[in-house]
């Protein structure tokens, strides 16, 4: 099974056109330093053209940089003038037994430049996300709402509760950096976002 290190460097390989392309060890102990440190678009820019100077191949990083920066850019301006009141508070959950809350930075970093407030705490919740793609989640969906704190929150209580299936979500900062902030921003705000991704990396669980 690929590392996290493994599988990043792979993907961006393979959004390079450069599959064969490999790596002395100094590299990859330079990558896996860049790779810890993500968080923000910042840093996953700085990952790529870490990537770009170890290849000798600035034209091919350039334009996957502002493909990067564009989409983001597109995505913030459209979220410019929807006020603070209009941003749901998002909770993040690994899991439903034991209730596990992901604290991720950068889940976090992203949940926010798509259109959301991040929240840790159940009951403040406008929408909950459940990152687990396990076909047996639906099953235990009950157990979730056996927890006061989640079943009285607001997100229960406007049928707003989303599963990621789309395995892996944001399981390894920087890979398919634009697809997870996109598939946030229909959760968020979907009067503003469709990009395709509901029933194929999301769906809405129906509770009524």
């Amino acid at each position: 099974m690929q590392s996290n290190q493994e599988k990043l460097v792979a993907h961006f390989l393979e959004q390079l056109n450069l599959n064969n392309s490999t790596f002395s060890p100094e590299t990859y102990a330079k990558l896996a330093a860049k790779q810890s440190a993500i968080v923000s678009i910042e840093d996953v820019i700085a990952y790529i053209n870490t990537l770009g100077e170890e290849l000798n191949s600035e034209e091919n990083i350039n334009e996957l940089i502002e493909k990067i920066e564009d989409e983001t850019s597109i995505l913030v301006h459209k979220l410019k003038f929807i006020t603070a009141s209009d941003r749901p508070k998002v909770l993040v959950l690994d899991q439903i037994e034991p209730l596990e809350i992901n604290e991720s930075a950068y889940l976090q970093e992203s949940i926010k430049i798509a259109g959301g407030i991040p929240t840790t705490t159940p009951h403040e919740a406008d929408k909950i996300i459940l990152i687990d793609s396990d076909e047996t989640v639906f099953t235990r969906i009950p157990l979730l709402l056996n927890d006061p704190s989640i079943a009285q929150s607001k997100a229960i209580e406007l049928d707003q509760l989303f599963i990621m299936t789309k395995p892996g979500f944001a399981q390894t900062p920087g890979y398919e950096y634009l697809t997870e902030l996109e598939s946030l921003a229909e959760i968020f705000q979907p009067k503003y976002f469709v990009y395709g991704h509901e029933g194929k990396d999301w769906l809405q669980f129906q509770l009524k």
